[in-house]
């Protein structure tokens, strides 16, 4: 065991005289780039983070967590279509990337269509049935298309997982004064 120790020993004493000097690793840009461009949304910078993931998207267009950071930092900013597209670019690269039905959702919601909000939400939550976000957002999409009792019962699992939720309280609330609006109205001759 000794000697083990010696050898050990006497071999990394030679690395550095034979040129084998250990180096710290070097970030590639791509790394830096994404590293920079996390920091920035985190800190809700949202046009730098846009603007690094751009770049990130111009240096590789196969970089799928490029395309969704890119989406995000876009839906933040309020270009929805925008953001749909690179969302949709994420999806392809990233098929199994359930997070990125959140980003969809929300630029779907953005942009008006509920149809396209109730596939996304309805993937998240099926793919993650204990996220709040994904029933408050299909409850939102189902609202949107006139459907108050399955936005009622999403906003109402959102509730049961989160009991805190503002969000899902505050959709509730609204989808049942929007139900009792469209029963109570008159019909027009």
């Amino acid at each position: 065991r000794m000697m083990m120790r010696v050898a050990l020993a006497a071999l990394l004493a030679l690395l550095p005289a034979a040129g084998v000097a250990a180096k710290p690793p070097r970030s590639s840009p791509m790394v830096t780039g994404q590293v920079l461009a996390r920091a920035a949304a985190r800190a809700g910078h949202w046009q730098t983070a846009a603007q690094l993931w751009r770049d990130q998207t111009l240096a590789n267009a196969g970089d799928g967590e490029a395309w969704a950071g890119l989406g995000a930092a876009l839906l933040q900013l309020g270009a929805a279509a925008d953001a749909a597209t690179a969302l949709e670019r994420a999806a392809v690269l990233r098929p199994d990337d359930a997070g990125l039905w959140l980003h969809r959702g929300r630029a779907a919601l953005a942009l008006g269509d509920a149809a396209t909000a109730r596939t996304a939400f309805l993937a998240l939550s099926t793919a993650q049935p204990d996220n709040a976000r994904a029933w408050t957002g299909l409850g939102i999409a189902h609202d949107l298309a006139k459907d108050h009792a399955a936005a009622q019962a999403a906003y109402g699992r959102a509730l049961t997982l989160d009991p805190l939720s503002s969000a899902a309280r505050h959709n509730l609330a609204l989808s049942l004064s929007l139900a009792a609006q469209s029963v109570s109205a008159p019909v027009q001759p």
